[in-house]
């Protein structure tokens, strides 16, 4: 009988940091997936980083039939992954909550004058969630790999390239991350050249930077929460791999 599936899926993924990144105007560069081969081919050498033979000729392992608990325990701790780094942003957001490992910056009533030295505390912030969650979903693409690994020889090799594509990438794809950060600067930048060129009026100056400063946590919070799904769609594509495979058994 087919397993019944579990939802690891949570919100649409794919683009939405872009989307998110886009509705900031932070970025004049437009997103487009053409000639996207050809450019991530650029990107990596694979004759150099990758013994295309050991992940496609190496030979077959033996055949292993994924047990359920396996099939459970994965998805599971797919989704103990995803909540912990999910609650883990949000709670760093809200001062009510108690102590939080990672805190998003008290807002300074004060307007900054240099807008660099002002932004740096919600650089150093975002980098922190960055470094916690990127830790968090290496462990669990290893975790996935082994679990794989044991299913099938296809989801074996799959398993073997997903190690290879992750160890090839992982300095391209930090880099890649770190220029969010740079991103919300500018966008940090923007909302600063706004408040300070905008008629004076008679709102209370401090409140109104205040309230934009508040208006850049929830965007920040926005793009960090994108960026985990973003993150986590590795790990997500073993694990559907995963379910095909047993499925696939199921009807056997």
């Amino acid at each position: 009988m087919k397993n019944a599936p579990i939802d690891i899926s949570g919100q649409e993924t794919g683009s939405r940091l872009v989307r998110a990144l886009a509705d900031l105007a932070v970025s004049d560069v437009g997103v487009s997936h053409k000639n996207f081969a050809a450019r991530l081919g650029q990107l990596i050498d694979l004759s150099d980083s990758i013994n295309i033979h050991r992940v496609h000729g190496g030979g077959s392992k033996p055949f292993f039939e994924p047990s359920k608990e396996s099939d459970e325990a994965v998805k599971m701790e797919f989704l103990q992954v995803r909540n912990s780094i999910v609650g883990t942003i949000i709670k760093s957001f809200d001062s009510e909550k108690g102590l939080a490992r990672i805190r998003f910056p008290r807002p300074a009533a004060d307007v900054p004058s240099d807008g660099a030295s002002a932004y740096e505390p919600y650089g150093i912030f975002y980098a922190a969630h960055q470094r916690d969650m990127d830790f968090k979903i290496q462990q669990l693409r290893l975790q996935v790999r082994e679990v794989a690994a044991q299913a099938s020889p296809e989801l074996a090799r799959l398993a073997t390239l997903d190690r290879a594509l992750g160890d090839t990438l992982a300095v391209h794809s930090r880099k890649f991350f770190s220029v969010i950060s740079r991103l919300l600067k500018r966008r940090f930048d923007h909302l600063l050249h706004s408040y300070q060129t905008a008629p004076s009026t008679s709102q209370d100056t401090n409140a109104s930077w205040l309230g934009m400063l508040e208006l850049f946590g929830r965007e920040m919070r926005g793009v960090l929460l994108a960026e985990v799904e973003t993150r986590m769609l590795p790990a997500q594509g073993l694990i559907e791999a995963f379910n095909s495979e047993i499925d696939k058994k199921a009807y056997e």
